[in-house]
């Protein structure tokens, strides 16, 4: 199609990357800028797989992660420096995989969670992990010497299962987003103790009115956009204005920016910001 401004892109099929025995439930792009292309996927056939670019341009999958998980792996996410790989299960384990420089080895299996765990994120220092759960609850985990991995701190304030969990891109702040309809935004006090500072709800906030399923920063952090059961896409702004209150905490407060919808008839299940 034409270029010009405002036209629409065409997209068309590059690839097609097969071997999962079941549905992909998320991929994740290696940020290494030294590792090459990297994809992994993760899914209900319980294992990870990596994919690797080659010189001529094909795509073959370089590692099969199995026999860790024994139910669905339902995220996948790579620490900020790409050197490690986490991933979360139904099983109610996330496992930490590190690539020794010939295969990848799990190293760590976090365990707590009472079931399925639903999404894992590292922070943007990776040095610390976020998981949550069914359970209704998003838990932090501090990064210690020797591949250990302790709990600091157990968030409960969801009502319901938590579907994801998400670090802000530059700062120590945490946002979770919920079956119970709401978006909870997470940050440590000072003295390692992590409490809600901010709930967006329909009722206050403009927000959605239903089951919240992804949420997503732009690289500047300065803005959200979130996606629901409600088949609208919600964007959310906290950039600096005196004229905004800020919370109890003195962090920035989420508004309400805009609301994309019309544009889908079912569920939107996912969103991610382009860099």
């Amino acid at each position: 199609m034409d270029g010009g401004a405002g036209a629409a892109v065409e997209l068309r099929e590059a690839h097609r990357l097969a071997g999962h025995a079941d549905r992909v439930w998320a991929l994740a792009w290696n940020p290494s800028p030294g590792a090459g292309p990297v994809l992994a996927s993760c899914g209900g056939d319980k294992a990870v797989r990596i994919w690797k670019r080659a010189p001529d341009g094909a795509w073959h999958c370089s590692d099969v992660l199995e026999d860790t998980h024994n139910r669905t792996v339902r995220s996948c996410a790579w620490s900020p420096d790409g050197k490690l790989l986490a991933t979360a299960s139904f099983d109610a384990t996330t496992a930490v995989w590190e690539y020794n420089g010939g295969d990848f080895e799990c190293v760590a299996t976090l365990e707590g969670h009472e079931n399925e765990v639903k999404s894992v994120s590292w922070s943007p220092s990776g040095s610390l992990l976020a998981t949550c759960s069914r359970d209704k609850t998003a838990w932090i985990w501090e990064v210690q010497p020797g591949n250990e991995y302790e709990c600091v701190s157990v968030m409960q304030g969801h009502t319901q299962d938590v579907k994801m969990v998400q670090w802000h891109p530059l700062l120590d702040i945490l946002v979770s987003v919920s079956y119970d309809n709401t978006i909870k935004v997470w940050a440590d006090d000072g003295d390692d103790e992590w409490h809600c500072v901010q709930t967006l709800t329909e009722a206050n906030n403009c927000g959605h009115s239903s089951t919240v399923w992804a949420v997503s920063f732009n690289h500047k952090g300065d803005r959200m956009v979130t996606c629901s059961d409600d088949r609208t896409l919600k964007i959310w702004d906290t950039s600096a204005d005196l004229s905004q209150p800020k919370t109890g905490e003195g962090h920035e407060s989420w508004r309400h920016l805009s609301t994309l919808t019309g544009y889908h008839d079912r569920t939107i299940f996912s969103a991610h910001w382009s860099r």
